[in-house]
């Protein structure tokens, strides 16, 4: 006995299939491509093709010259130590006004003040001598060659204190109550007062014959790699420095801050603010900020780039 047809077809296809089928299903439609059609679209990639190939044959790419850059605020002021102790006072701290002359830190100095005490006593004692003894030559002599070695241990204990080189506002303090010191180490910075910055940027040595003045550097700054600043080069060094003399060069604070491979040009430009913005915030930039810099030196077609052979 055979089954019926629905039950058959209902073996051969999904129950939904079906069911899709006899409510009608979706209905298409053959695509249609007139001549016309056929020849405009034809003319279409034609056109296309020829902007492409005429693109690629005299279309010009530039090749750049890049390295990283450090920002350096003008008008600051290194306060460094010029002899050697431990810090025995801090007068100051970061944020304050400084006027030139006043006294920021304190070294150590026992034996110098030990040596202005005994003087003064030793003077004092003599002024005694000589109160009682007007007319005593021999006391007078020892009277100044005590005043000589009172003003020569005030010099020496002057030179354990460090005093402000300018008038501006104290922003970086690098010493510590206790620290050991040596001669010539950097402990304070001193702002001077409102600043633009210059931009230091150590590019490869052998783009230095197509580098020069007037030329614009395209800055990009550590954290703010979507926001690119430009600034024209003002100053390129003649000389080709190796690694580790151009870190020597940007200052003994920044030295270590940049791993350096081959020979080295620096190249200066100038922002006259030293504040910038990025996506529509303005930010302040503080002295050492890493960046990345480049400088277009040269112009090739893009098919040799492409093909260089």
């Amino acid at each position: 006995m055979t089954q019926p047809s629905s039950e058959a077809e209902a073996g051969l296809f999904r129950r939904q299939a079906l069911e899709f089928h006899r409510r009608g299903g979706l209905r298409g439609d053959v695509l249609h491509i007139t001549p016309a059609m056929l020849h405009a679209v034809s003319w279409l990639v034609f056109a296309l093709a020829a902007c492409g190939i005429a693109f690629v044959c005299t279309a010009e790419v530039k090749k750049f010259a890049s390295g990283p850059a450090v920002v350096l605020l003008e008008e600051r002021h290194e306060v460094t130590s010029n002899r050697g102790g431990v810090v025995a006072g801090i007068d100051v701290r970061v944020g304050q006004r400084v006027r030139r002359g006043d006294v920021l830190v304190r070294l150590g100095a026992p034996a110098e003040t030990a040596e202005l005490n005994s003087v003064v006593g030793e003077i004092d004692d003599q002024l005694v001598v000589l109160m009682r003894s007007p007319e005593d030559r021999a006391a007078r002599q020892e009277l100044l060659e005590l005043r000589s070695r009172r003003a020569i241990a005030e010099t020496a204990l002057e030179r354990s204190q460090l005093r402000a080189s300018h008038d501006g506002e104290l922003v970086d303090l690098r010493a510590r109550i206790g620290q050991l010191v040596e001669p010539g180490t950097p402990l304070l910075a001193i702002q001077a007062e409102k600043r633009g910055a210059q931009i230091t940027a150590l590019l490869p040595g052998p783009d230095r014959p197509r580098l020069k003045p007037g030329m614009l550097l395209s800055l990009r700054l550590d954290g703010f790699e979507r926001t690119r600043l430009e600034v024209m080069v003002e100053r390129v060094d003649e000389q080709v420095l190796g690694p580790a003399e151009a870190q020597r060069a940007i200052g003994s604070e920044l030295a270590g801050a940049f791993e350096l491979q081959g020979p080295i040009v620096l190249v200066h430009a100038r922002m006259p603010s030293g504040d910038f913005k990025a996506q529509g915030i303005a930010y302040r930039l503080h002295h050492g900020m890493p960046a990345r810099a480049e400088v277009a030196v040269d112009r090739e077609p893009l098919l040799s780039a492409w093909l260089p052979g």
